[in-house]
């Protein structure tokens, strides 16, 4: 039986990546779930933390859940959460 991922906390015990994927430009970023988790709650579904592209400063972000790619990948950078002040 598999077990369906909705929590942040629940993608932490599995070291999975949460990617925000903008559905407009196609941008691709890559958080690590315990750092999203301390950040927002280990309770918080991944998919309806609040992302907004960089690039064309739009919030419609689609946000999938993977695994950290083991093997013969190209660097994979990795964003931080961080607080603006705004």
């Amino acid at each position: 039986m598999a077990v369906s991922i909705d929590t942040l906390g629940k993608a932490t015990r599995h070291n999975m990546l949460v990617v925000a994927t903008c559905r407009h430009c196609e941008r691709q970023a890559r958080f690590l779930a315990s750092d999203l988790a301390g950040f927002y709650g280990h309770g918080r579904d991944p998919r309806t933390l609040p992302f907004r592209c960089k690039t064309c400063d739009r919030r419609d972000c689609r946000v999938t859940l993977m695994d950290w790619p083991f093997d013969r990948t190209p660097e994979t950078i990795v964003w931080r959460p961080v607080k603006v002040r705004g």
